[in-house]
């Protein structure tokens, strides 16, 4: 018996891994968070549930792994400090990569004191896409045929509304988000060469859909402009596997698009675009010699505190720039 933890990565990690995890033959441990994600893939999941402590998972997961008596017992790339606590304390023949990128203390843990652990050290950062990593890790290939299930009253919905472009100007981390502005010159360019676009838009991006439904009242009046707004994961799905072209940040969303091959551009700053493109996406990207730059253990806002250039990698990528690589596909 085989079982993959991966609790601490967020909406894009467990987006890019799908095609991986529906072919595990095993259990799967996962945050409760996803659950809608996951709702129409029959998986044997043991849930991460959110709404309780760390103390109180840990103890219930890692006896529910103990009952099972897992022979082989995996963690996902990159590590967190909640995956790394369940692969410490699960039975069987634990492996992951080790790639020097946390404290001694917690290595020492893990590889001194958890019998059966594998350590398999790996430069950082690893020049190779997460999951490229984990598929090698758990010895299976990602589906390159996966296609998301959906449920019929969204992919109806969607397909009524076709042809059109998606644009998803948000991400989780406002420093990773390429100018709103710039996103809606973009948005009117593709409109006045007739095709419909759609901006995607998480319930949290409520500032941002005030001033889109404000600089885009025209174009939302005469419907050549609508909004998906804080709507459910798998709608989304539906509507972005219909999508002529789709344009976004360094995002969970774009991962979706890249899976469902359509024409996927990522605006990418400073993270690590070979670890996170999606796949097939064209990267728009400035080549500074200081990016990418990012740390994941450092996170976020500790980039714009220590940029010297103001996330220049990010904030001067031009609208014409944008609309030169994907003019030709409107």
């Amino acid at each position: 018996m085989r079982a993959l933890i991966s609790v601490s990565g967020g909406l894009g990690d467990m987006i890019m891994h799908l095609p991986l995890f529906t072919k595990f033959p095993g259990s799967l441990i996962l945050s409760d968070i996803y659950k809608e994600l996951f709702s129409p893939y029959q998986l044997d999941i043991i849930w991460w549930k959110e709404n309780k402590s760390v103390t109180e998972n840990i103890l219930k997961i890692s006896l529910e792994l103990w009952k099972r008596n897992y022979e082989f017992v995996y963690g996902t790339y990159p590590n967190g400090r909640r995956t790394n606590l369940l692969l410490a304390l699960s039975p069987g023949k634990k492996f992951f990569y080790d790639d020097g990128n946390f404290s001694l203390r917690r290595l020492l843990w893990l590889t001194k004191v958890s019998p059966g652990i594998v350590r398999i050290p790996i430069k950082y950062p690893p020049l190779r896409k997460y999951t490229d990593l984990n598929s090698n890790l758990i010895g299976i290939p990602p589906d390159k045929n996966f296609d998301f299930k959906e449920f019929s009253e969204f992919s109806e919905e969607a397909e009524e509304k076709v042809p059109y472009a998606i644009i998803h100007p948000t991400s989780k981390y406002k420093t990773k988000r390429w100018d709103l502005y710039k996103f809606i010159e973009i948005a009117k360019k593709i409109v006045a060469n007739g095709l419909k676009t759609i901006f995607v838009l998480s319930k949290d991006d409520k500032e941002e859909f005030k001033i889109l439904e404000y600089e885009l009242s025209k174009e939302k009046a005469d419907k050549s402009i609508d909004f998906l707004f804080g709507e459910s994961i798998n709608k989304i799905i539906s509507y972005i596997k219909r999508a002529k072209i789709f344009l976004g940040n360094d995002s969970a969303l774009a991962h979706i698009a890249g899976i469902s091959k359509i024409k996927t551009f990522v605006i990418f700053g400073y993270t690590r675009y070979y670890h996170t493109a999606p796949e097939g996406a064209e990267i728009i990207r400035l080549e500074l010699p200081c990016s990418p730059c990012y740390n994941f253990a450092k996170g976020e806002k500790s980039v714009e505190k220590e940029c010297k250039l103001g996330i220049a990698c990010l904030k001067n990528i031009t609208p014409d720039m944008v609309w030169e690589r994907i003019s030709k596909y409107i």
